[in-house]
């Protein structure tokens, strides 16, 4: 059930389809950083961070998700996502302004209308729009209403009324490139309880459920808003996707060492941090999560190196290992049988793992085949103020969820972006379970 949450949550923030109105004019300017995006306890948000601090950490095929602090972050956690758009700052504000361009982005509305307006904060900024929308995904329809509001430089959704309220979505940009691109960073913060008996259930099904969900409608909206901007929808074709076939990469060629270097360095400790890595054509490459640990990295790595140590993994019932064809068996290679117990999707699965050093796993029989997995353990500096010193424990994943059962399939067909956003989330919660238990002063998590 927990899939079928993460799915149905990806395309929430679509909701700001209106009728074509006149476009506000006022250019975006980045201004200087403030305020936060809603209100959370001490260690379950983030800090808010400026787009330029992104800058470094960016790529032309990456994304940067920041995560919060908390090993189990409390309710409505806060989930930023750092993008690059090739395009000007008042390009992507002129998308992000006018609300019929979300539409064009995100074609997953049956309703959405501009209900009121009022002024807004200041002078130039424009009126703000009520907008109460509709969405339709598989099962049934979620209304609600949100604001639409220019505040300085950042463009906001506040959603008030309905599924997910209250909630606040943040856009911020900065110019990169000279200013021929800009780096756009999302911030997010919803209440999927509200959004009806489905989403409760499961935001209850495990500590980072609401956190990974949050995240993946954050990244679905940050990329869509990124294509348009790139390559605008016109009235004869839809939005820009991802082309090409889905497939992962070969296990051997995962790599999160550039997590645990320097560049991320004022990233982790801000929060988790996450990067998503996009094929030439837009697909799915692999995603790779950091978390740091108080614990030397020797005995890090043997934990996360020992498949038994998966069973943390949410969705992961059991793992068993497999008799080896080889005697004696090879030390550097295991084979294990994983059984799951997630409704709507099948990770029933055999895995092969080589160990050069550190494991490294392939799905060689079920039906996420291909599917593939790494863990990377780098020792951690010096420490800094506020971070967990000792090891830096990096997961990589491409989890072939789009071969893990009919809705996932389907819904990945319907919006490629899914690909992206659910993969993020697996490993995300999939790290953050490993790191729960990894840390030496906190009770077992299960």
């Amino acid at each position: 059930m927990r899939r079928l949450g993460v799915l149905a949550l990806l395309v929430l923030m679509a909701a700001t389809r209106t009728s074509p109105a006149a476009p506000l004019l006022v250019p975006i300017q980045p201004l200087p950083l403030s305020g936060e995006v809603g209100a959370t306890a001490p260690g379950e948000g983030t800090a808010p961070r400026s787009p330029a601090d992104f800058g470094a950490a960016l790529t032309g095929d990456t994304d940067v998700v920041l995560f919060p602090t908390a090993r189990r972050p409390g309710p409505r956690p806060v989930v930023t996502v750092a993008t690059r758009v090739h395009g000007t700052p008042s390009a992507v504000g002129a998308v992000l302004l006018e609300p019929a361009r979300y539409r064009a982005a995100l074609p997953s509305l049956v309703r959405a209308d501009v209900v009121a307006t009022r002024p807004g904060p200041t002078a130039g900024a424009g009126p703000e729009r009520l907008l109460a929308w509709e969405l339709e995904i598989p099962l049934f329809n979620l209304k609600g209403k949100a604001w639409l509001t220019r505040n300085a430089d950042a463009v906001e959704l506040t959603l008030v009324e309905g599924a997910f309220a209250p909630g606040h979505v943040r856009f911020r940009l900065a110019p990169a490139d000279g200013g021929r691109s800009t780096i756009l960073v999302t911030e997010a913060q919803v209440e999927p309880r509200s959004a009806n008996w489905i989403f409760r259930r499961v935001a209850r099904h495990d500590p980072w459920a609401e956190t990974a969900m949050t995240a993946a409608a954050a990244l679905v909206l940050a990329r869509a808003v990124a294509l348009e901007v790139e390559s605008p929808h016109d009235g004869g074709r839809g939005p820009w996707r991802p082309a090409g076939p889905l497939a992962a990469p070969p296990a051997a060629t995962l790599d999160g060492t550039r997590l645990a270097s320097p560049v991320f360095a004022s990233l982790r400790e801000a929060g988790m941090v996450a990067v998503v890595h996009r094929t030439p054509r837009g697909r799915l490459a692999h995603v790779s999560t950091a978390v740091s640990v108080a614990a030397a990295p020797v005995d890090v790595s043997a934990r996360v190196n020992a498949p038994e140590s998966w069973t943390l993994f949410p969705g992961w019932k059991s793992v068993k290992r497999l008799p080896s064809a080889s005697s004696p068996p090879p030390s550097n290679e295991a084979k294990i049988a994983v059984e799951d117990n997630v409704a709507f999707v099948d990770l029933d699965a055999t895995w092969e793992v080589a160990y050069a050093p550190s494991a490294r796993a392939t799905v060689v029989d079920g039906a996420t085949k291909g599917a593939v997995l790494a863990w990377q353990v780098f020792p951690a500096a010096a420490p800094a103020p506020r971070t967990r010193a000792g090891a830096i424990a990096v997961l990589s994943e491409h989890p072939r969820l789009d071969e893990s059962g009919y809705v996932a399939r389907k819904m990945i067909e319907a919006e490629p972006l899914m690909e992206h956003a659910l993969g993020l989330a697996l490993t995300y919660a999939d790290a953050a379970a490993m790191a729960d238990r990894l840390d030496p002063d906190r009770a077992p998590s299960r």
